[in-house]
């Protein structure tokens, strides 16, 4: 019953995380810098025209719609190592970046050593996202956060079809069909299998 609760105050976690995720994509909509977090810039525009409750439908979906994962933590890290110490001006929705991307990476660290039964789930079983956070402390996280454009990403970037249905569900006012629009989305969660090429080697 106990581990129940957790997992549901997880879930409601998840959300908030999701919500607060899908509001900085509408941010950065319509900005010079193009689309957001790997999404095409038609895909971000959309997901600004969203209504709140529009946008509560798709952060219920239960499981992270943002990673952080190891190549980006890594390539981040050695950018802040190099980079001149000269303050520079931040911008508002970058602040609120930042912000976020920091919270992200303490949340991803405090979920990883309390080892939940379903983290694979919501810190994505593809490329290990999220695997590295566990090994993050306080300074690594303060460091890391100016850097949260190139370090937060969407998942199912690569799949851009995902977010389509799932935008289109939140639109539609149908609660069924945005009960199975998030439930759709849970098999997505798992690495996409790359067939071997012929005369490829294969492991036996």
């Amino acid at each position: 019953m106990a581990d129940t609760e957790k997992e549901r105050k997880r879930l409601e976690e998840i959300f908030d995380i999701n919500r607060r995720f899908v509001d900085l994509i509408a941010q950065q909509a319509g900005s010079a810098r193009g689309g957001g977090y790997g999404l095409p810039e038609e895909l971000c525009a959309e997901i600004k025209a969203l209504k709140g409750s529009q946008r509560d439908v798709v952060a219920g979906v239960p499981l992270l719609l943002v990673t952080v994962t190891s190549g980006a933590v890594e390539q981040a890290s050695v950018v802040r190592e190099t980079e001149p110490a000269v303050p520079r001006k931040v911008r508002g929705h970058e602040v609120a970046e930042q912000v976020f991307g920091a919270a992200l990476m303490t949340w991803l660290t405090q979920d990883a050593q309390q080892n939940h039964t379903l983290s694979s789930l919501w810190l994505g079983a593809a490329g290990h996202e999220g695997e590295p956070v566990r090994e993050l402390n306080f300074g690594d996280i303060q460091g890391l956060a100016p850097h949260s454009r190139t370090i937060l990403r969407a998942r199912f970037a690569d799949r851009p079809g995902v977010w389509s249905d799932l935008l289109e569900a939140a639109r539609s006012g149908d609660p069924q069909r945005q009960h199975l629009a998030r439930l759709a989305v849970l098999p997505q969660s798992y690495p996409v299998r790359r067939t071997t090429g012929r005369g490829s080697w294969r492991r036996r």
